[in-house]
């Protein structure tokens, strides 16, 4: 069924939002009021392939999915975007000490659909840990408490996923685990090393784990956002 939508009315966020702040990670749960439309819209996308360099060693599309969606949020209502994101750059700026001036976010909507083809994956296969060089804020989308995302103690770890998103994490030490939960939002810091966590891979076998990202950076030189 085809469904227009208005993108900041539909990602509107709630108007009374509690954060929680544990000096490195920034919890807000119950993030958007039309959670379940967005929902049913994410769970019946037609979604594409994400990164593989298309060898015959690349294992996307052959031991799970591992694809995006993009919502390119044209000719938007710019009050309305400047609502929604200065929302979570106040929120980040005061509690991570940032300039709220200083931070460079996008208008557009990018989400995360993973699903396991393999049956009985170990729980110490989860996806790659990386780096990055900007706040991640990820919402969680699907409805299973499964896992979430975790923050590792640093190591170097060169990022292969474009032929194998799953890495063996048994020797690496979890510093802090990020439950998902869905409509919750988590705001950390990007240069610690982390990673998609499961607990049970056999769910997203059957289901699929979706969840948007945004990606906020600090030092830029303007925001773009419109005062």
């Amino acid at each position: 069924m085809v469904r227009p939508i208005l993108i900041e009315e539909l990602f509107e966020l709630n108007n009374k939002l509690s954060p929680r702040f544990d000096g490195d990670i920034i919890v807000i749960d119950d993030i958007f009021k039309n959670y379940n439309d967005i929902f049913e819209i994410c769970n019946n996308a037609v979604v594409e392939q994400w990164k593989t360099d298309n060898s015959d060693k690349a294992r996307n599309f052959k031991d799970y999915y591992d694809c995006r969606l993009k919502l390119i949020n044209n000719f938007p209502d710019y009050s309305k975007v400047a609502l929604r994101l200065n929302t979570l750059i106040k929120i980040l700026s005061h509690y991570f000490k940032e300039n709220p001036n200083n931070i460079l976010a996008e208008k557009k909507l990018e989400f995360n659909y993973f699903k396991h083809i393999k049956k009985d994956v170990p729980i110490n296969m989860q996806h790659f840990p990386h780096f990055d060089e900007y706040y991640n804020v990820i919402f969680y989308i699907d409805k299973f408490e499964n896992g979430g995302t975790a923050l590792y103690e640093y190591a170097d770890i060169v990022n292969r996923e474009e032929q194998n998103l799953m890495y063996d994490v048994s020797k690496l030490k979890i510093k802090k685990l990020i439950k998902s939960k869905p409509n919750r939002c988590v705001i950390f810091n990007g240069s610690n090393l982390h990673g998609a966590y499961i607990e049970n891979h056999n769910i997203y076998r059957d289901n699929w784990r979706i969840n948007m990202a945004n990606f906020l950076q600090s030092n830029a030189q303007e925001a773009w956002l419109p005062e």
